[in-house]
């Protein structure tokens, strides 16, 4: 227990435990101090807060410098706000630092330029947005706020700094091309040059080895830079050439191991940058080579992890090669053909290289990256698949068919990756696209209707793009010869650690779809990747997630491989090793990916693929337990299972015939519709009109009197159960029934509006045009036997059940429905009541007293 004594001389008459009570008292902060005045104007306010004493008051302030700027304009900021930074950059609290780094991006465009563009938009399209550059501000940005990005990157906090080199990076597009060169990049060749720790002060404490920490940031920035060098008029080429691959080049020699990784780390995108044949044959690549035999074992694991981007970024080359950028004298002819044979001759030995390097950790890392390495050989650079595709760029299919390296694609843009933490002021009004009536429609369509569309398109279109450009010859040869062994052996790879082993096979499974894309046909025939399948899904101590990923994209591999492949090597597979998996992935994986492996089966066998697509929807795992209620109950468990068959469904009716849909697919959509679940019923409901228009009488075969009668005993069967089995009477049925049959109708109301648009309508599944007799079959169903019925809901008791009606109503088609005078009349009463709700104004509450106002305007931080 501690002494009670006298305290120090000038307080001797006060006992000590007394004296400190009163120094707490004196030094405790007031609730004054711990508010914050809300009646402040903005800009007043964070000038104050800002010179706060209490580092949260500051830290809440500097994160809104962005939107204040972005708020008050050009000539408040420059005039009232950068005096601000320079305390800031120098504030003890190195989070405050690392906030204030990330705000300098935003705040500097709204300094520089005059827009009428919000800055998100700008920082995303810095080159196609129109702006008008200040001098005054351009000049404040480029000397006072790039001086104060500097002495971040000197920071010793090692998160200030990576905030600072990403708003430095983010910087270089924005400004004027020709001063990219004499203000952004001389500043990270300053770093690659530091070799003494600055000296400490009061503030900040400098370890010796902060000078090669100031290297590998210098690595990381000059990547940056070379990277936004690719976007053209980012960057100028002449930039990189004559100042950023100087500058790396050393650093790729440089005396730490931390570093040399670094750079390595960086060359792709200076490659990517530069454009220049002549310097890849006589200089990157070399160097690159000789990283890959570095006396230390790290640096040769970054060499393997970056021969992906080596590879995509050599061949970018030819479309990279831009003449018309900058002013570079020696411009060159870049050919395909060649930049290949270099790939081949550089690259694959460096790559057998490290995959029998005596080091394991550099083996296993490259075989980590065997998978995408190979893949990038896929001509993806070539033939116009964008115009193919639903999605507006090449970028879109390399993310999904190539996910693990999806940076091979579109090389990184620093501007574009650099995101601000401000939102959009209040006040700042975004223009509205005016929609047209078909685009008002697929608004009101679920997302996954348009998603499941979109990945089958995407699908159809890779393919079409692999049968018109083939991978070069002489790639597949080397490949088959030389590499292929190495990536085929991952699948039974035996180092004698069980976690390493399984690593290794999932590697393998999550890359095998990009290898046989890139092989094709021949590819398989040839044995090596045939086995390599089977024995990923047929080992006995066969990883969980190799199942998952071969199951996710197995219907992929059997695009690829065609029909007859498909018949006679993965269907014998899929039955005997996926449909009858335990594992809900798979299981979940197996239904999503089902219509797609339905499509390659001919008309005539697809009875038996249902008949099993019916079993395992109806077997005790999914639907089968709807009855128990046990707690171990794998009905209430399973739902997203049962969501992904509902979404399933309409993509599935496009293989069926309408015999088919009767007999497998109306009994399980009859068990959707009477789910517990309401995400999993709503998604059902959309299925409602694909099935009643897939059993109308002119796509029944040898369409006669016979068809036409057939299809009126189905159509009967289906609406009588609408009306029967789910709604019932209305004094029986629940309100959430006659809600759900309100829903059904509105589903039949948007198909009609859709088949009724002129022209070829949007990609969207069955939502599309019609033949006449199919939107008279539809017609006839809902305006004679479900909207009558529905109409009698007009006086319910329930509110939302009258709410529903009142939707529904509004989406039926204007022409043959709404002009209907039964459905005006209930629309007109409906509308009439909710202008009843509308028009009635509670009474605005009573003034708070004048003390509760004053504290209502301070916020307690």
């Amino acid at each position: 227990m501690a002494a009670v004594g006298v305290a120090p001389e000038q307080n001797n008459n006060i006992p000590i435990d007394e004296a400190a009570a009163a120094a707490e008292q004196n030094n405790a902060l007031r609730f004054e101090d711990l508010t914050i005045d809300d009646d402040l104007p903005l800009l007043e306010r964070v000038v104050r807060y800002c010179r706060s004493g209490i580092a949260l008051q500051r830290l809440v302030h500097v994160k809104m410098l962005a939107e204040t700027a972005e708020t008050v304009g050009m000539n408040a900021t420059v005039s009232t706000l950068v005096p601000l930074l320079h305390p800031l950059v120098f504030d003890p609290e190195s989070i405050i630092r690392q906030h204030l780094a990330s705000q300098l991006l935003p705040f500097s465009i709204v300094c520089m330029a005059r827009s009428e563009s919000s800055v998100e938009t700008i920082l995303a399209s810095p080159q196609t947005t129109p702006r008008v550059f200040v001098e005054a501000g351009y000049k404040v940005v480029t000397s006072a706020i790039v001086s104060h990005l500097h002495a971040l990157l000197m920071d010793v906090d090692m998160d200030v700094r990576r905030a600072a080199s990403e708003s430095l990076a983010g910087l270089a597009p924005q400004l004027q091309p020709n001063d990219v060169g004499t203000v952004i990049v001389p500043i990270p060749v300053a770093l690659s040059q530091e070799h003494h720790p600055p000296s400490n002060t009061h503030t900040q404490q400098y370890p010796e080895s902060f000078p090669e920490e100031l290297r590998i940031t210098a690595c990381h920035l000059l990547a940056e830079l070379a990277g936004a060098a690719e976007t053209k008029g980012s960057v100028p080429r002449s930039t990189v050439l004559r100042d950023i691959w100087p500058a790396v080049r050393i650093l790729c020699g440089d005396s730490s191991f931390k570093v040399r990784r670094s750079a390595a780390q960086a060359l792709p995108r200076v490659l990517g940058g530069a454009s220049s044949l002549q310097l890849a044959h006589d200089s990157i690549l070399p160097t690159f080579t000789k990283l890959s035999q570095d006396d230390m074992y790290r640096v040769r694991k970054s060499t393997g992890e970056c021969l992906v981007d080596m590879s995509r970024s050599l061949l970018l080359l030819d479309k990279n090669n831009d003449t018309t950028t900058d002013d570079i004298d020696d411009e060159e002819e870049v050919d395909v053909d060649v930049l290949k044979q270099l790939r081949r001759d550089v690259l694959i030995p460096t790559a057998l290289a490290l995959l029998n390097d005596p080091n394991k950790l550099v083996r296993h890392g490259m075989m980590q990256f065997l998978g995408p390495f190979l893949a990038s050989f896929y001509p993806l650079e070539e033939g116009p698949l964008a115009e193919n595709l639903p999605t507006p760029s090449e970028e879109g299919i390399g993310a999904q068919f190539f996910p693990h390296a999806s940076s091979m694609v579109s090389r990184l843009n620093a501007s574009g990756n650099t995101m601000t933490s401000s939102p959009t002021p209040a006040a700042l009004e975004i223009p509205q696209k005016e929609l047209t009536p078909e685009e008002v429609l697929q608004q009101t369509l679920p997302s996954f209707l348009v998603a499941h569309r979109v990945a089958s398109e995407t699908l159809h279109a890779v393919m079409k793009h692999c049968r018109n450009n083939p991978a070069d010859p002489e790639d597949v040869q080397i490949i088959m010869t030389k590499v292929l062994p190495f990536f085929c052996g991952l699948a039974e790879i035996d180092t004698g650690d069980d976690n390493i082993d399984a690593e290794m096979r999932v590697y393998c499974a999550y890359s095998y779809p990009a290898i046989v894309l890139l092989l094709g046909m021949d590819g398989w025939k040839q044995g090596p990747l045939k086995q390599c399948f089977q024995s990923l899904v047929s080992s006995d101590n066969t990883p969980l997630p190799v199942k998952r990923c071969l199951a996710s994209s197995l219907h992929t591999v059997a695009h690829v491989l065609g029909p007859d492949l498909f018949q006679h090597d993965l269907l014998p597979v899929f039955l005997k090793y996926f449909v009858t998996d335990t594992d809900d992935s798979v299981r979940l994986n197996v239904l999503q990916h089902f219509p797609q492996l339905l499509e390659l089966q001919p008309p005539e066998r697809r009875g038996e693929l249902l008949q099993l697509w019916k079993d395992l929807c109806e077997g005790q795992d999914l639907l089968g337990a709807r009855k128990k209620r046990s707690a171990t109950n794998p009905m209430l468990l399973n739902w997203r299972q049962r969501d992904a068959l509902s979404q399933s469904i309409p993509s599935l009716l496009r293989w069926v015939s309408p015999t088919q849909v009767h007999k497998h697919v109306w009994p399980v959509l009859q068990a959707l519709l009477q789910d517990p679940v309401s995400q999993v019923q709503t998604n059902a409901e959309w299925s409602v009109p694909l099935v009643l228009r897939s059993v109308a009488s002119d796509l029944v075969m040898n369409s006669g009197s016979e068809a036409k009668k057939w299809s009126a005993e189905v159509c009967r069967e289906m609406i009588s159960w609408f009306k029967e089995s789910v709604v019932g009477n209305n004094v029986n049925s629940s309100f959430r029934q006659r809600q759900w049959f309100c829903r059904i109708c509105a589903c039949l109301g948007v198909c009609l509006r859709f088949g009724e648009l002129p022209g070829p309508t949007s990609p969207y599944v069955a939502y599309g045009s019609m033949t006449a007799s199919e939107r008279k079959h539809l017609r006839r169903l809902l305006v004679y036997d479900m909207l009558p019925h529905a109409l009698e809901f007009r006086d319910d008791k329930v509110t939302n059940v009258r709410l529903t009606l009142r939707k529904t109503l509004q989406v039926m088609p204007p022409k043959d429905v709404q002009s209907l005078a039964s459905v005006g009349e209930v629309l007109n009463q409906l509308e009439t009541e909710v202008e009843t709700w509308e028009s009635y104004e509670a009474p605005p509450p009573p003034p708070p007293p004048q003390q509760q106002q004053r504290e209502h305007g301070l916020a307690t931080v």
